[in-house]
């Protein structure tokens, strides 16, 4: 039997070896191997953590397609948003989905399949508060998570927003109406404005955004799998 497994491990570095040696990356080479999928769950209905306990969503949805149209098993790895391009810039995990909006600076680190989803960031307001606009922005008590897409819009057009590390940190000031809004995706805002009771109420669109699907740049397969999935309608 050790023999067996030695033999194994040989043929199995030998592969690797001779992939790295044609420039391909062995996880193309080893089809046993599951995809790692890289989430952020905290934003329902895309991605959050079910009561069991499990990662659920439309996300881990799409993302359980595209390893179904390689035949590959999938792990999925709930992470701290601004983890996920850089894990996959290091090659530690292979594609990652959470509303990532594409744009020029991301394309430098990853690669992004077509657009699966098209929408933008809005406010969350209290019913009982003063509807916000982008016209007083320079006066308005709005939360952001730190470092995030929506935080550089606001500080792009005057705003000077307070930064939280989660959306739900902000939703919580929000409740306490420690701040007047919540600047984010329009897909999670809306959700909560929809499951609050009339509490809070959401803005139409100020931005409109493109999601794709980020994907390690060495990994072409994974890239044309979302984009197959996404073009037969898989990212529905």
């Amino acid at each position: 039997m050790r023999l067996i497994h030695i033999m194994a491990l040989a043929a199995f570095v030998g592969c690797s070896d001779r992939a790295a040696q044609r420039g391909v990356d062995p996880r193309i080479a080893d089809e046993s191997r599951p995809l790692v999928f890289l989430t952020y769950p905290t934003e329902p209905p895309c991605s959050y953590v079910d009561d069991a306990g499990k990662i659920v969503g439309t996300d881990v949805d799409l993302a359980r397609r595209i390893a179904g149209k390689m035949g590959r098993k999938l792990v999925v790895e709930g992470v701290e948003f601004n983890d996920i391009l850089p894990r996959l810039k290091a090659g530690t995990a292979d594609f990652g989905i959470a509303t990532i909006i594409i744009t020029e600076a991301r394309q430098r680190d990853v690669d992004f399949s077509t657009p699966y989803g098209m929408g933008g960031a809005c406010f969350l307001y209290r019913k009982d508060g003063r509807k916000p606009r982008m016209s007083r922005l320079a006066s308005l008590r709005v939360g952001v998570e730190a470092d995030s897409v929506h935080d550089l819009y606001l500080c792009c057009h005057g705003g000077d927003p307070l930064r939280f590390v989660h959306l739900n940190d902000a939703i919580a000031a929000l409740e306490k109406n420690e701040i007047e809004a919540v600047f984010f995706d329009s897909i999670q805002l809306k959700t909560m404005a929809e499951n609050s009771g009339g509490r809070f109420l959401a803005t139409p669109l100020e931005t409109k955004d493109l999601y794709g699907v980020a994907v390690d740049k060495r990994r072409p397969d994974v890239l044309a799998a979302a984009n197959a999935v996404i073009a037969e309608g898989g990212a529905k």
